[in-house]
C-alpha cells in the first residue's frame, strides 16, 4: 500500500478505505452551520456546537470540506474547523491550520521561527510515511508492511524523514532490489542519515525483527586491466602502466623464469589463490616474496598492499609478448 501527497487515491483509498483526500478528524471552533452542497448559499441542513468532532470526508479549494458526525453528514467552511483529537498538541505558540489546496487536506502546523511544529499523526495501523523535508516537512509517502523492490521515479531520492505508526519499522536501502547500503529504523526520526538522505531508492517496511542488514559494499579506489609488455611496472593506484609509483614488476630471473615482484614498498600474498574479498584479502599475510608467473596459471587470484596501502587483488592473464592484468584495489569510505 502507497500514499503520497500528490497523489489523490493514496490516503483515502489506500490507507483508511475512505472517499479520496481524507483529512482525518476536526473539530468546530464555533457554532457552525453545515450545509447540504460547498457555499454558503446553500440549504442549512444541520448545525454543529463548538468542540463538536467530525470525519473531514473531502475539501475543494474554495475552502469547503463535507463532512460526517455529530449525527450529519454535510459541508462547512474548513476556516471553522481545528485539527481533531488524533493530531498532537502544538507547542502554545502553534496552531493547526487545514490546508484544502492538496490533493491529500491536511491539518499543518504553522509556528513562530524556532518552534519545530509537530509532525501530523500517521494513518492507521502498521505504517511508515516519509517526508521529503526534516522534521516531517514537505510531501508525504506512507507505505504499509510489505516489501518495495523499486520506489517510483517521483519517490526516489527524495526522503529526509520519516514518521513510523503502530509497529512498523523500516529498512532503506540506496540501490533497488534491497541493495547497496541499508539502514533501519525502529522509531520515528525527524532527519536520516546523511548516507540514506535523498538517496533510498527501495524500501522494506515491517515488523518485528529482521537480520542486520548486509555491510556496504566496498569502495573501488580503481579497477580495469592493464597490458603490460616484458619488463612493464604498473600502478595499481592511480592504474596506469608505468614505472612512475609503481607496485609491480614484471621482469626475468635468473634462469629464464618470469616473476612479478613487487616495488617501492607493495606486498603479495598468494594464498589459496581464491578470488577473495577486500575482508579476506585484508587478513592475508603479505611479503615482498616474487611469484612466477607458472605459479599463477588457470586464473590464480593474488592479493595485493599498494605501496600507498591500499588493498587489492590481481589476476594475471599471459598473451602473445605480454601479460594482462586485471586488478581492483579497494580505498576507504
Amino acid at each position: 500500500m502507497r500514499a503520497t501527497a500528490a497523489t489523490a487515491l493514496a490516503f483515502a483509498a489506500m490507507v483508511s478505505g475512505i472517499s479520496p483526500g481524507h483529512a482525518g478528524t476536526g473539530a468546530s471552533t464555533t457554532y457552525l452551520n453545515v450545509r447540504a452542497a460547498a457555499g454558503g448559499g446553500n440549504a442549512v441542513v444541520g448545525g454543529l456546537a463548538p468542540g463538536d468532532v467530525v470525519e473531514i470526508l473531502r475539501c475543494d479549494a474554495d475552502g469547503w470540506c463535507l463532512v460526517a458526525g455529530a449525527g450529519q453528514e454535510g459541508w462547512v467552511a474548513s476556516r471553522y474547523l481545528t485539527a481533531g483529537p488524533e493530531y498532537p498538541q502544538a507547542n502554545p505558540a502553534c496552531s493547526w491550520n487545514l490546508n484544502v489546496a492538496l490533493p491529500e487536506p491536511r491539518f499543518e502546523a504553522t509556528c513562530p521561527p524556532g518552534v519545530e511544529p509537530p509532525p501530523p499523526p500517521p494513518p492507521p495501523g502498521d505504517i511508515a510515511c516519509f517526508f521529503t523535508e526534516p522534521s516531517f516537512g514537505g510531501d508525504r509517502t506512507c507505505l504499509d508492511v510489505g516489501d518495495y523492490a523499486r520506489l517510483d521515479a517521483s519517490e526516489q531520492d527524495v526522503f529526509s524523514s520519516v514518521q513510523l505508526s503502530g509497529e512498523a519499522r523500516v529498512r532503506l536501502c540506496t540501490e533497488p532490489d534491497l541493495g547497496g547500503i541499508c539502514m533501519d529504523w525502529l522509531a520515528s526520526a525527524t532527519e536520516l542519515d546523511r548516507r540514506l538522505d535523498d538517496a533510498a531508492s527501495s524500501v522494506k517496511v515491517y515488523v518485528g525483527y529482521l537480520p542486520p542488514p548486509p555491510p556496504p559494499p566496498p569502495v573501488i579506489h580503481s579497477e580495469g586491466t592493464l597490458s603490460v609488455t616484458r619488463n612493464g611496472r604498473v600502478n595499481l593506484d592511480a592504474g596506469t602502466a608505468s614505472a612512475a609509483g609503481a607496485d609491480l614488476w614484471w621482469r626475468a630471473v635468473d634462469g629464464g623464469a618470469q616473476v612479478l615482484q613487487v616495488v617501492n614498498g607493495a606486498q603479495l600474498s598468494l594464498g589459496d589463490g581464491s578470488d577473495r574479498s577486500l575482508q579476506a584479502c585484508s587478513s592475508e599475510s603479505y611479503d615482498e616474496t616474487p611469484l612466477r608467473l607458472s605459479d599463477l596459471e588457470g586464473g590464480s587470484v593474488v592479493c595485493i598492499k599498494t605501496n600507498l596501502g591500499r588493498v587489492g587483488r590481481v589476476q594475471v592473464t599471459e598473451t602473445g609478448g605480454g601479460i594482462e592484468i586485471a586488478y581492483v584495489t579497494w580505498g576507504e569510505e
